[in-house]
């Protein structure tokens, strides 16, 4: 049975949400069976037929059930990891409701879907007019007033701001970063186990290192993975396979070439809006638990989901130690801020205890501080919900500019998250595509896929002001005209 509570201060969707997740784990409803419709369960808990479609969409998108036209929801099998209890968020998650004030991507372009994703590089001399391949903050995104006010308080700390700084990170900031990440994202954590780096490349070396120390030499990596972050491991020795996260085939792939350790971005979508469903998580925790694996989850933007809560992290699921955590603000805050963080588990963290000397702390004393005291003050909470609103109404003008120059020809996906919307189109040449996009002055995205009849392309809308979004999409659209 399902009880709501009006006073518990979390938004009814979510309870709703919540209840059914737990009445899945715990096999109170079963796979294969149907979910009642929403306008009956709406009915039977006293809400609006929004609320349970609100819930009912958000399980679907984590992958607990499945729709089906003209039919009710199906719950879909969940296989459980080893050691694993119930695997829910508590009620305590914070959450961004579109209807409140304010409502509102993390990784720099380094931590992205970036320009290195597309195999054809910019060999000519024509400039870029319009970047549609960089996930750069939203210039019309940030408050820097705001931030100057907690810089000028940081001022004032003129010890602190005398010395390089403690080698994990501040300690105020590694607390509200703690407190932050176990609220929004169910990440489990210490603030003694979350380190402060300066940037995606700084947490790799250190995770590099860490794992090459442990014997891990054979890392698989999300085809959509940054270039530079394949070149890291290279540089460490370890072999490189690319993989399709997201592909059937993920752990059998995994076994037969002994894969050591996993990169993903589990929570961030495809370039067809895709996350890694709740199945897909779990067999990816066997796995790892199975053969003494690690996974490291690369979290860079699962702040800026545009409906329903964030999907849960995968590091919150683990209950073996054997997700390594990291993210960066740098989607949220302006990626010149040069901070990001780790989460390590406590076998990595122990060693990385031992071995110290061989770190140092490169992130800045004053950006800390500052950032601290703005996560303290709530502004970071108010800086999400003003980004989420915004780039919701950005994605729908922006998607609805594509359908309207590109034609029926292009399928749009509308993110339901970050900064990137989705293309895709049968029989054309994704690098034809790619040339006669630099021809007219714009970057894309072409994503390697395995479908040989449609090529899948990459549509940032974040680093091209609003109102120069509609030229540039005319001038994408006659760059392709005739493909």
């Amino acid at each position: 049975m399902i009880v709501l509570d009006a006073n518990a201060g979390v938004p009814m969707y979510e309870q709703v949400y919540e209840a059914v997740k737990v009445h899945i784990e715990q096999g109170l409803f079963r796979p294969g069976q149907r979910l009642p419709s929403i306008r009956a369960m709406a009915a039977q808990l006293g809400v609006s037929k929004i609320t349970v479609e609100q819930a009912y969409l958000q399980l679907a998108t984590e992958g607990y059930i499945q729709a089906h036209k003209k039919a009710p929801y199906e719950v879909l099998e969940i296989s459980q990891p080893l050691g694993a209890g119930c695997v829910t968020m508590a009620h305590d998650t914070i959450s961004f409701d579109l209807a409140s004030e304010d409502t509102a991507e993390n990784g720099n372009v380094s931590s992205t879907l970036n320009n290195a994703l597309s195999k054809e590089a910019h060999t000519d001399n024509s400039p870029i007019l319009y970047n549609f391949a960089t996930g750069a903050m939203d210039p019309e995104g940030f408050d820097f007033k705001r931030w100057k006010r907690f810089i000028g308080y940081a001022l004032r700390d003129t010890n602190r701001l005398m010395t390089y700084g403690q080698l994990e990170g501040e300690p105020e900031l590694r607390e509200a970063l703690n407190q932050y990440l176990q609220q929004a994202r169910g990440v489990r954590a210490t603030a003694e186990r979350t380190l402060v780096t300066s940037g995606t490349l700084n947490s790799l070396h250190i995770i590099a290192s860490l794992l090459q120390r442990q014997g891990k030499c054979k890392v698989a990596m999300e085809r959509q993975s940054p270039s530079f972050a394949k070149a890291i491991w290279k540089g460490y020795g370890c072999s490189v396979l690319e993989v399709d996260i997201r592909g059937p085939q993920l752990i059998s792939t995994l076994q037969e070439a002994n894969v050591d350790v996993v990169y993903c971005m589990p929570s961030h979508g495809d370039s067809m809006g895709r996350v890694m469903t709740i199945q897909e998580r779990m067999e990816l925790l066997r796995w790892a638990q199975d053969t003494g694996a690690y996974v490291i989850e690369d979290d860079y933007d699962s702040e800026l989901r545009y409906y329903g809560k964030p999907v849960v992290s995968l590091q919150g699921l683990d209950r073996q130690g054997c997700v390594i955590y990291m993210g960066t603000p740098s989607k949220v805050l302006p990626p010149s801020i040069r901070l990001s963080y780790l989460v390590l588990p406590t076998l990595l963290y122990t060693d990385f205890c031992r071995y110290r000397h061989a770190y140092g702390q490169s992130a800045g004393v004053l950006e800390q501080l500052a950032w601290a005291m703005y996560m303290e003050a709530g502004e970071w909470n108010k800086q999400i919900r003003r980004l989420r609103k915004h780039y919701l109404e950005k994605s729908k003008y922006f998607t609805q500019l594509l359908r309207q120059y590109l034609g029926a020809s292009y399928e749009v996906i509308e993110p339901e998250g970050g900064v990137y919307a989705g293309l895709r189109k049968a029989h054309i040449d994704g690098a034809q595509c790619k040339q006669l996009a630099l021809g007219a002055g714009c970057d894309v995205i072409v994503v390697d896929t395995d479908d040989t009849n449609a090529v899948e392309i990459l549509l940032s809308f974040s680093g091209i002001p609003t109102r120069e979004l509609e030229r540039a999409v005319q001038v994408l659209a006659k760059a392709w005209k005739g493909l």
